[in-house]
């Protein structure tokens, strides 16, 4: 199963709203369907912060599908994001809760009916918050005639486990994706109110990176989100091969015992700032609801939402992952026999051992490193076939490979091509970010913002002024290589993954 776990998206803001100097102004209230809000507007983009869009999943609701949210007489004040779903990582500052199930909303002040782009944060699962690009995050976006929402959802331990009790207590006998519902409940908030902040709810993009991307994948796959997006792109996410749901729960079972919980109504007690330091490795499962079957038997039974998709991944991914991926710290020939063993199965196909040798501790490490970043566009290449060969809706398909100018202090992770490289310019935040960027880079963030909302408005990336972005169709030719001459001729190959489309399938 890829999963990739985390994200750091820099903190940057677009250029076209890179002065900053301009005061908020409060908005009259709007009505959505559990009240009154009033949020603010600045620059031209109206911003509308921490909007609860369930209950809170607290008390008896711990573990729960998300509730509806409790309507409020007067005029709530949208002015802050909300708490930080609960999680236990180093690089999150804000303050967390239980009752975090919010989202977040940059729209254009003047009236229209624009697209919308709803972002699902990435970090594996366990880290990461809608609002940790701060209160410009929307800029970039919205100047191209784009409403953008973010979410959170839950996290870790209380967002993906299962427990034979949890099972038998829902109404569709299924437990281990809060997360995913959670992620469902906010979209149809969107489908439900966006029409009250200028947007299309028919028009709506899913997209994310990392865990957001393999987020998008199962949505998907849902026949729960059927009909609540148009379109999906998934950066350097997907969703593999999954745990079935017998083994999610004995997984939960096994957890709730060496907490000596007996029954779930002993686990709800526990203290959540307790459950979260716990060892915890949260995923989604084949639950026979939320997601009944694999990507594999969704798109072969016709079951999967047939909309336009977007994917990819970036060529400098592994040094990032490798060791979140293996769950290894430092690669010897020691580990290489067992590692490959672990991905490939028993019998390790002769062209993988010559592509990704480990002869020598160095070796491997190098090879682990390529090894990672090429099963993240694996799973990419794999799920755009399936869609190409399904015909119901286009695939596009993009390599990055492109170098952003280094930040003057040591860079650390994401640093060239790497995990999530391409979200600033995805997003066009480069103005605020104090590296020296480039014209070379000034043109990615251009042209990639431009392929993202061009997408989002047609289902289509292209559009006049852009390179040409061809629909992928099974071939490597048919991957978008996202670049300079230059860069795509130093880096811009990768495997052909076709002759290994099946690998890891049951």
């Amino acid at each position: 199963m890829l999963f990739i776990p985390r994200i750091v998206i820099a903190a940057a803001l677009s250029a076209a709203f890179a002065t900053g100097a301009a005061a908020d102004t409060a908005l009259p209230p709007i009505r959505i369907d559990a009240g009154q809000i009033a949020g603010t507007e600045r620059g031209g983009i109206e911003r509308f912060f921490g909007i609860p869009f369930a209950a809170p999943p607290v008390g008896d609701l711990r573990w729960r599908a998300p509730e509806p949210v409790k309507p409020w007489d007067g005029v709530k004040q949208t002015t802050e994001f909300g708490p930080v779903c609960r999680q236990n990582v180093d690089w999150i500052k804000a303050p967390q809760s239980e009752d975090c199930l919010s989202l977040n909303i940059w729209a254009p002040a003047k009236p229209g009916k624009y697209p919308v782009m709803v972002w699902i944060h990435g970090g594996g699962f366990f880290g990461g918050t809608g609002s940790q690009d701060g209160p410009d995050a929307g800029n970039g976006i919205v100047a191209h005639d784009v409403i953008l929402v973010t979410i959170n959802y839950r996290l870790g331990v209380f967002g993906f486990f299962a427990h034979p009790d949890l099972t038998a207590e829902s109404p569709d006998h299924s437990s281990g994706n809060q997360g995913i519902l959670d992620q469902i409940a906010a979209l149809r908030w969107v489908k439900r109110n966006i029409a009250s902040f200028g947007g299309d709810p028919d028009r709506v993009t899913i997209f994310g990176q990392s865990a957001g991307g393999s987020a998008v994948a199962l949505l998907t796959m849902s026949p729960e989100a059927k009909g609540l997006f148009q379109r999906a792109i998934a950066e350097s996410g997907a969703a593999d091969v999954l745990p079935d749901k017998a083994g999610a729960e004995k997984r939960g079972g096994d957890f709730a015992r060496a907490q000596n919980a007996a029954h779930i109504a002993d686990l709800r007690k526990v203290d959540a700032g307790k459950l979260v330091k716990l060892p915890w490795d949260p995923m989604p499962n084949i639950d026979g609801t939320v997601l009944p079957d694999s990507m594999a038997a969704s798109y072969a039974a016709g079951l999967h939402n047939q909309v336009p998709m977007m994917t990819g991944w970036n060529s400098d991914e592994g040094k990032d992952i490798a060791s979140e991926m293996t769950d290894i710290k430092t690669f010897t020939v020691a580990i290489y026999d067992a590692v490959m063993k672990q991905i490939f199965g028993p019998q390790v196909p002769p062209p993988i051992l010559q592509a990704y040798p480990g002869r020598t501790d160095a070796e491997v490490e190098a090879s682990m490193y390529r090894l990672s970043t090429d099963l993240v566009g694996f799973a990419a290449f794999r799920w755009a076939t399936l869609q190409a060969d399904n015909k119901a809706a286009p695939a596009y398909v993009y390599y990055f490979v492109h170098w952003p100018a280094e930040p003057a202090t040591p860079c650390g992770y994401g640093c060239k091509a790497g995990h999530g490289a391409e979200i600033r310019f995805a997003f066009d935040q480069l103005a605020l970010d104090t590296r020296a960027w480039t014209a070379d880079d000034k043109t990615m963030a251009d042209r990639l913002v431009r392929y993202w909302t061009n997408f989002a408005k047609t289902g289509n990336p292209n559009d006049v002024g852009l390179p040409q972005w061809p629909a992928f169709d099974g071939s490597p030719a048919s991957v978008e290589q996202l670049g300079t001459e230059t860069e795509i001729k130093e880096r811009g190959t990768f495997p052909d993954f076709r002759p290994y489309l099946n690998m890891g399938q049951k």
